[in-house]
């Protein structure tokens, strides 16, 4: 079986709280409203302007408005997720979810090594989904709990056979 050897780090920790917040709650409706829906009122204002108004100059004024309000809103946003979310785990607990970590493949599950000597085994039934983004891959182990595997800080091991047999296993294990 595949194994995969990889390095953790505290931005993983925060992409994964973040894309996890994105796909369930308000914190992904939020910024949607405020990357999609607010540039396009803006926007549609702008259009009003030129054409029923004939004022170019504030249609234009208000075009760059939604332009500009589509990317720093969001990227705020961003940033005190990420600063809440760094508030909430301590200095320990982020040291202990970070580092150095090898998964195994095995016919019993999925076998999570520390650079620290834990081994963590979760059985192949305990993973409830798969995802995958441009970055990461998250094997669920709960509703709001992953393991996360970023994709740019592989070590060793074959990532595109690892996630091809993982993918197997736990189909198999889902009967």
């Amino acid at each position: 079986m595949s194994a995969i050897t990889y390095s953790l780090k505290k931005i993983d920790l925060l992409e994964f709280n973040e894309y996890h917040a994105k796909m369930t709650g308000v914190y992904g409706k939020s910024i949607t409203r405020h990357q999609i829906l607010w540039p396009f009122i803006l926007a549609a204002l702008a259009l009003y302007i030129v054409l029923v108004q004939k004022d170019e100059q504030l249609g234009v004024l208000f075009l760059m408005l939604a332009f500009i309000w589509s990317l720093i809103i969001p990227s705020i946003l961003k940033k005190r997720f990420h600063d809440h979310v760094s508030g909430l785990y301590s200095h320990k607990q982020i040291a202990d979810a970070t580092g150095k970590r090898t998964l195994s493949l095995s016919t019993k599950g999925l076998i999570e090594h520390k650079d620290e000597g834990e081994d963590n085994v979760m059985a192949w039934g305990d993973i409830s989904k798969f995802e995958q983004t441009k970055f990461h891959i998250y094997l669920y182990v709960s509703d709001d709990a992953a393991v996360i595997i970023p994709k740019e800080a592989i070590i060793e091991g074959d990532l595109d056979a690892f996630i091809e047999q993982t993918i197997e296993q736990i189909k198999s294990s889902a009967g």
